[in-house]
């Protein structure tokens, strides 16, 4: 069954253009008034209040567009959400793209003095230098393996907020 979110409408006849296409018989009209009462039983349809969620029964003259119905200003607000939702996320991916730019450039800057010949010759003159540089050159590997794990999440994530933005302006359409 169809849904309707009341926004600014007051009465039942207000919502009629959201609910039927097109000039409808006061029969016809009156018939589908009472069928949504008796619906919503909580709701009174003469003194609607926005927000009011509306089951709207199957009925063949109801012509309610999709599932849920919204007014215009509901949709328009929602549309400016996911748009934000939508700016702000990348925004945030880029600051998280930018941020491990400036990782792997520390961490290469960190791999070649490790490997330079002049810290090589100390390691190999001292056991316990030579151990501790092998311990840091594995923390890099290490932290360069995570970066790659958390940047693979980081694409899917976004990917998958994407497509959830993209759906919900969709159907705001």
């Amino acid at each position: 069954m169809p849904v309707i979110i009341v926004g600014n409408e007051k009465n039942f006849t207000a919502l009629r253009s959201r609910i039927f296409s097109g000039r409808v018989s006061t029969a016809a009209a009156q018939e589908v008034s009472a069928a949504i009462a008796a619906a919503n039983p909580h709701v009174d349809l003469n003194k609607l209040e926005p927000g009011t969620v509306l089951t709207v029964p199957d009925l063949p003259s109801v012509k309610v567009s999709g599932d849920l119905s919204l007014d215009d200003t509901t949709k328009q607000v929602l549309q400016g959400i996911a748009q934000a939702g939508s700016d702000a996320l990348d925004d945030i991916v880029a600051a998280a793209r930018s941020a491990e730019r400036d990782a792997a450039a520390e961490r290469k800057q960190l791999t070649a003095t490790l490997s330079s010949t002049e810290l090589g010759g100390a390691a190999g003159r001292n056991k316990d230098l030579g151990d501790d540089v092998k311990a840091v050159q594995k923390a890099v590997a290490d932290e360069e393996k995570a970066a790659k794990d958390r940047t693979a999440a980081l694409q899917q994530a976004s990917d998958t907020w994407n497509a959830e933005l993209k759906t919900l302006q969709g159907l705001l359409s």
